[in-house]
């Protein structure tokens, strides 16, 4: 029996030198307004919080109390969940057409659907209603949502939104791999929105009378039925500076 040579074996892999995604440092809140800081206790996660007058976040459990969701004119409760989960949950709520998902397997699907989700939220606020955005804890994935809604919303950058919403929420817990996704999408919005805004620069665009008109050099010179300031060269002639024949 051969013995194998154990030195000849790769070298483990390092872990600790392969490639992380950039982190996203959030500074502490600095909105001193008091309609935008509330008072925060540690029973407080297990409740939903009010970030618009239209938008509220919050754990699954609110989204069973139905006296909250009368009492604050809920229309429209918005589960952000994995695909499995809304199956299941699409069954027990099949008579309650306030209830809708938004089924998600990974960071990428979620910030595919958030343009969906701000159509949702916002149409139910053009009909009166406010929405309950919610997920399994309410600190990550519809938190996530919310601060999209936010920053598409208001133009803000994604620091300044996430601020906002834990604010609001403070124990919204958003991991690097989420806020690099965040980060993407507020590229996306601040494309969508230079493409919507008119550009500031000036036209640079001129016709010729502009030109023309600009200059007083050229209104002596140029003939407007656009013939040449000049006389056309005949065969013979010579060229002053250079001696040069013009054959």
């Amino acid at each position: 029996m051969v013995t194998p040579d154990v030195s000849q074996r790769a070298p483990a892999l390092d872990r600790s030198r392969a490639p992380s995604l950039p982190r996203t440092l959030v500074p502490p809140c600095f909105f001193t307004d008091p309609s935008v800081i509330q008072e925060w206790r540690y029973e407080s996660r297990r409740l939903a919080q009010q970030i618009y007058s239209h938008l509220w976040l919050g754990p699954r459990n609110v989204a069973k109390d139905e006296k909250f969701l009368q009492d604050n004119n809920v229309k429209l409760v918005l589960a952000i969940t994995t695909p499995q989960a809304w199956q299941i949950m699409k069954s027990r709520y099949a008579d309650k057409n306030e209830y809708q998902g938004l089924p998600v397997s990974n960071y990428i699907e979620l910030v595919k659907s958030f343009p969906l989700a701000k159509q949702l939220i916002d149409q139910t606020r053009d009909n009166g209603g406010s929405t309950l955005l919610y997920c399994e804890t309410g600190n990550e994935k519809s938190a996530a949502v919310a601060v999209a809604y936010v920053m598409e919303s208001n133009g803000w950058d994604l620091i300044r939104s996430i601020q906002f919403v834990q604010a609001r929420r403070f124990c919204v817990a958003l991991d690097d791999n989420m806020k690099f996704q965040l980060r993407s999408y507020e590229t996306l919005c601040q494309a969508h929105r230079a493409v919507l805004t008119p550009s500031k620069r000036p036209d640079l665009r001129r016709t010729l009378d502009d030109l023309y008109g600009d200059s007083d050099e050229f209104d002596d010179e140029v003939d407007r039925e656009g013939k040449a300031p000049f006389n056309d060269v005949g065969p013979n002639s010579i060229e002053e500076k250079g001696d040069v024949i013009m054959e």
